[in-house]
């Protein structure tokens, strides 16, 4: 519940403020709270001196709860980041990321679905573990009136690993991103979505229809090279579709034609 919860807040206050993004991009369903990437999922590694990039999308809890067992019960008022720290002390912007909210003064709404990017040009190599310190505001019910009660918290969860990505040797293929054509195209049962990744690094495949509805989502790690991703469309009505690789700053969407 914990990691959950630092999942909402280190997204939402690692948003860059000049971001570009629709909350509902991303569908929760029908859960309370939730994020995407969660800590499972993990973030994106970093590679120094190049550019870093994420969209993250998440809802934020309504219960005091799920923060704080003692306030069990109290309904979440708003969240405000105080800070970001990694290794116990330092701000994560000494990494190189640009931090700051999408929500004025960093405060986000109890019950609210937000969006946003995390991006900047990592400056220092290494793993490091990132701690969120926020205050929450909460009102709690006590003989029939609300009062309000707030309390600060930390939250531990993330990894933010960042490697040298060294030189690749001349001999070798410099493969770059490249998002391939679709085969069959068009497709009955399968499609084989070919592409090819600078680095090992997380990528985001979509599908959507001629009129933006998102009818397929996934997340997987990539290796450096060739890769591909078989998709299961036999429950896609027979229509023209598009397709969308995300990795990183890299971004890239073709067409596919499904034929029952």
């Amino acid at each position: 519940m914990k990691k959950l919860l630092l999942s909402i807040i280190i997204l939402a206050g690692a948003i860059v403020s000049n971001a570009q993004c629709n909350p509902n991009d991303w569908d929760f369903g029908k859960v309370q709270y939730a994020v995407y990437p969660d800590t499972v999922t993990g973030l994106l590694p970093g590679c120094l001196g190049q550019p870093y990039s994420q969209v993250v999308y998440f809802k934020v809890p309504t219960d005091a709860g799920d923060v704080n067992p003692a306030f069990a019960g109290a309904q979440i008022s708003s969240i405000r980041l105080d800070s970001i720290v990694y290794d116990g002390a330092q701000n994560i912007t000494n990494l190189g990321l640009d931090l700051s909210c999408s929500a004025p003064n960093c405060i986000f709404n109890g019950g609210a679905q937000y969006c946003g990017n995390i991006t900047g040009v990592p400056n220092q190599v290494g793993e490091f573990q990132v701690s969120i310190v926020v205050t929450v505001f909460a009102f709690l019910n006590l003989g029939g009136f609300p009062v309000p009660v707030n309390f600060p918290f930390a939250f531990p969860g993330y990894t933010y690993s960042v490697s040298s990505c060294g030189t690749i040797n001349t001999q070798e293929y410099e493969y770059a991103f490249n998002l391939g054509s679709v085969s069959p195209n068009p497709a009955n049962q399968t499609a084989r979505i070919p592409f090819e990744l600078p680095n090992t690094e997380r990528v985001e495949l979509s599908v959507v229809n001629m009129v933006g509805d998102q009818l397929i989502r996934k997340s997987f790690a990539g290796k450096r090279g060739e890769n591909s991703i078989t998709l299961d469309v036999a429950d896609l009505p027979s229509g023209i579709y598009l397709y969308t690789m995300q990795s990183g700053s890299y971004k890239s969407t073709r067409k596919l034609v499904i034929q029952h």
